[in-house]
Parts: C-alpha cells; structure tokens; sequence
C-alpha cells in the first residue's frame, strides 16, 4: 500500500523524490489526545528544500487516514501542507512546519535524514485544531 501512495503522490506533484525516506510520527491534538502513523518523502531533485511524499494516520492497527504532503524552506523554516481522506471519502487539509530554532540544517532533505539519528519535530494545523508533531525515520 506504501508504495501505491508513494507512486500516486508522484502523479500529483509531478516530480517524485530523489531519495525516498520513512518512519513513524507520533502528534499531540489539543492537551489530551495522541495521534501516530507513518510518513514516506524526500526532497525532489534539484530542489533539496522542496519535499512531497505521502502519510497514513493509525488508530488500533487500522488505516484511518492516509495522504499526501508537501513542504519547503521559508524565512522562518519549513513549512508546507497536507491533505488526507478516509476510506469513506472525508478530506482533511492543513498546514505543518518546524522552525529554524528546532532544526540548524541546511536543506530540507537534510532535516529528513535527520530523522534516521533523532526525532525531529515542529508544528500543524488544521482549521481549530493543531498540536506538535515529531518524526522518527527507518532505515
């Protein structure tokens, strides 16, 4: 299923990842509630600060959400959106990001391969709700 997702967020953003990464997350959602799942991605070639890829949402062992996301380097750090759905078709969208003060990287793709040594963590949204993200990768 991973690499279904994988090759359908290569159609979508039209250039797929020169260097594919994975791992888990693990998110707060207000004060009380944790969410976990996995993510796959990496920057695009040419494009080190430039990175898509794809992202599922885990509950008791099921698939709940799965989607897509994208990021790149601003003034303040990474920041980028996602946008998901269930399997009865429901969409979510919102936006994430980390600041240069959790991460001193030079590009985009270094901070996921960051992931493979340590978590690497930052922000999202969407709509009202948001919480704190962070990211372990796989070798």
């Amino acid at each position: 299923m991973l690499l279904v997702a994988l090759f359908l967020s290569a159609c979508v953003f039209a250039e797929e990842p020169a260097q594919v990464l994975h791992g888990t997350w693990i998110a707060t959602a207000g004060k009380a509630k944790v969410l976990h799942g996995t993510w796959a991605g990496g920057a695009l070639p040419h494009r080190p600060n430039v990175a898509v890829g794809t992202w599922t949402l885990v509950s008791a062992g099921q698939v709940v959400l799965q989607g897509t996301w994208r990021a790149e380097k601003s003034d303040r750090g990474w920041e980028g959106y996602w946008s998901g759905h269930t399997a009865q078709g429901q969409s979510l969208a919102g936006s994430w990001g980390t600041s240069f003060e959790h991460w001193q990287g030079r590009t985009l793709q270094e901070m996921l391969e960051r992931t493979l040594e340590t978590e690497v963590s930052g922000w999202w949204q969407s709509g009202h709700a948001q919480g704190d993200w962070w990211l372990k990768g796989s070798k």
